[in-house]
């Protein structure tokens, strides 16, 4: 009899991918149209909107460093850099952190309003 664990997958390599492929298909586009559900909810708890923001930046790119080609500094980790790379770094960030506020604050009719209203 065949044990139905995970390690009976371990030499299938045709089907992880095709598991992975699938994740980074449907899985991304499922995700992203769940967490902007959510967002646009009225009546969704603060926590599972703050979760579905926090998923929706990641999905664009906004959260992963690597991905956000404008930032010099972010090639390097907090431990690696100088003084002087550290303090420009927080500026860099205390800047990005403003522009996202702004945008956070805006709301659709242009009055300034919460992050969900």
């Amino acid at each position: 009899m065949m044990d139905n664990s995970f390690d009976d997958l371990a030499g299938d390599d045709e089907m992880r991918a095709e598991i992975a492929r699938r994740a980074r298909s449907e899985g991304i586009k499922a995700a992203y149209e769940s967490a902007l559900a959510i967002c646009q909810d009225k009546n969704a708890p603060a926590q599972a909107k703050s979760n579905a923001s926090r998923t929706l930046f990641e999905i664009g790119g906004m959260l992963n460093r690597a991905d956000r080609k404008d930032e010099s500094l972010s090639s390097k980790e907090p431990h690696e850099m100088t003084g002087d790379e550290l303090r420009a770094y927080k500026q860099q960030f205390e800047r990005k952190a403003r522009q996202l506020n702004a945008v956070l604050n805006q709301s659709e009719d242009g009055k300034p309003g919460g992050a969900f209203d």
